[in-house]
C-alpha cells in the first residue's frame, strides 16, 4: 500500500514539474522560431523581394507622387480644353462671357487640388476634384446657352463650322488624355515593378487602355456618344483594376489601415465631348 502511494506520489510530482517546466521549455523551443518568423516578415516587408519595410515606404511615396503628378495633368488639361473651345467660340462673335467666368473658377482650383493631393487625405482630394468636374460641365453648357441666345442669319453655316472645329478641340483634348494615362500608367507599374511587386495584372489592364485607344478615337471623329461612352466605361474599368492589384498588394501587409487610394476615377478624368456644343 506505501509503495503504491509512493509511486503515485512520485507520478504526480513528476506530472507537476512537467507542467512547471513546460513553458519555460516551449519558450526557448517556440519564441526563436516565432521571432524568426517576425524578423523574416519585417526584412521581407510588403513587396516580397527581401526589401526593408522602410523600402516599401519609398514605394508608396514614389506611386503617391506619380499618381498626383497625373491628375494635375489631368487639371491642366481641363483649363487648355476650356480655353480652347472658349476662344473657338468667341471667335465666331459669341458672348462667351459666362463660360470665361466659369473658367476662372476652375482656374483658380489649382491651389486647392495641389493642397488636397498634398494632404494625402482621400475625403479631401475626391471633394476637390468632385468641384472641378462640375465646373467643366458648366463650362461646357454655359457655351451651349451663349450659342442658342446667340443665333445668327448664317447660323446653319457657322453651327457647321463650330461642330466641325470643337469635334477637333475635343478629339485632340482626349487624345493628350489618353496619351497622359497611358505614360503614367507605365510610370507607376516601373515604380511597383522595380521592388518586386507583381505588376502582370495592371501590365494587362493598362495593355486594354491602350487596344481601345484607336476605337475611340474613331468614335469621336464620327461623333459616335454610345461607343465613346462603351469605351470610357471599359478604361475606367481597367484602370481601377489595374490599380486596385497593385494597391491591394500594400493594403495586405498593412491590414487595410495605411495604405489608401480611391477605388474609383471620378467622371471629370475624361469629360466627353459633348456634341451638343457644336449642333445647337
Amino acid at each position: 500500500m506505501k509503495r503504491t502511494t509512493l509511486v503515485i506520489g512520485c507520478v504526480l510530482c513528476l506530472c507537476l514539474c512537467a507542467v512547471a517546466v513546460a513553458p519555460a521549455m516551449a519558450k526557448n523551443v517556440i519564441s526563436p522560431q516565432a521571432d524568426k518568423l517576425v524578423d523574416h516578415k519585417l526584412d521581407k516587408g510588403m513587396s516580397g523581394n527581401g526589401a526593408l519595410r522602410q523600402a516599401d515606404g519609398q514605394v508608396i511615396s514614389n506611386a503617391s507622387a506619380a499618381t498626383n503628378e497625373f491628375r494635375m495633368q489631368q487639371f491642366n488639361d481641363s483649363v487648355a480644353w476650356g480655353e480652347a473651345l472658349i476662344g473657338e467660340v468667341n471667335a465666331l462673335g459669341y458672348d462667351t462671357s459666362k463660360a470665361e467666368a466659369v473658367l476662372a473658377q476652375l482656374t483658380g482650383q489649382e491651389g486647392a487640388l495641389r493642397n488636397a493631393l498634398g494632404s494625402g487625405k482621400q475625403g479631401q482630394m475626391t471633394s476637390v476634384m468632385a468641384k472641378n468636374n462640375a465646373l467643366t460641365k458648366q463650362l461646357r453648357m454655359s457655351l451651349n446657352n451663349c450659342i442658342r441666345a446667340n443665333g445668327t442669319e448664317n447660323g446653319t453655316m457657322e453651327m457647321d463650322r463650330l461642330r466641325e472645329n470643337c469635334t477637333a478641340i475635343d478629339a485632340e483634348y482626349l487624345e493628350l488624355r489618353y496619351e497622359n494615362r497611358l505614360m503614367y500608367g507605365e510610370e507607376i507599374i516601373d515604380i511597383f515593378n522595380a521592388s518586386g511587386y507583381d505588376t502582370t495584372t495592371a501590365g494587362e489592364q493598362l495593355g486594354v487602355i491602350a487596344a481601345n485607344n484607336g476605337t475611340f478615337m474613331n468614335a469621336t471623329a464620327n461623333e459616335d456618344r454610345p461607343a465613346m461612352n462603351k469605351v470610357m466605361n471599359e478604361n475606367k474599368k481597367a484602370w481601377n483594376t489595374g490599380k486596385r492589384s497593385l494597391w491591394d498588394q500594400l493594403r495586405s501587409f498593412f491590414f487595410g489601415g495605411d495604405v489608401t487610394e480611391e477605388e474609383n476615377e471620378t467622371a471629370a478624368d475624361e469629360p466627353a465631348p459633348d456634341n451638343e456644343t457644336a449642333a445647337s
